[in-house]
Order: structure tokens, then sequence, then C-alpha cells
């Protein structure tokens, strides 16, 4: 797990506002308060949860192994990032 959160965590702490929390087995990174990814470690192993479009709060969860495709996580992060982030931040551009 840890390989893995280090990589998350590179990715996500580049985005403005971002910060870390952990409980548990589980850890977010927050901006402004609010959950952009939620990593936990499951039954079926490590998983990464990314805020996804729509009226209601939505998770979308992504499997993580050693062949993950590391371009489209670090580009669901971040658009993860731009759905929760307030207009401020994203004025100030996010990536």
């Amino acid at each position: 797990m840890t390989d893995f959160l280090t990589r998350i965590r590179d990715i996500a702490m580049l985005l403005p506002g971002a910060t870390e929390q952990s409980e548990g087995s589980e850890t977010r990174f927050l901006v402004e308060g609010q959950a952009f990814v939620r990593i936990h470690d499951g039954a079926s192993g490590l998983h990464v949860c990314v805020a996804d479009e729509g009226t209601e709060p939505h998770w979308t969860e992504i499997a993580l192994s050693d062949d993950s495709d590391w371009t489209l996580i670090e580009d669901r992060i971040a658009r993860s990032w731009e759905l929760v982030a307030p207009n401020a931040l994203l004025e100030a551009g996010g990536r």
C-alpha cells in the first residue's frame, strides 16, 4: 500500500489547497474540507476512489495494481479535485 499511497499523495498534493487526512484504514485527500480522493485497503486489494460528476456525491472506485494506468489515475484525481474545489481555487489554476 505504501508505494501506491506515496504515488497518489505525490499527485494529489500538487493540487492547490490539498490536505491529507487518515482515519483507520482509509486515507483521504481534501480541498477546503471536502474529500476528492479516498484510498482504502479492501478485501481485493488497494482501491482509490475519486469524485465523479452527478447531482449527488458519487464515487468511482479504481482498483490499483502494478500495471495500473497512472496517466489515467492522475487525470481522474485532477478531475475529482476540479469537481470538489471551490471556484476561487479553480480560478487560481488547478492543473
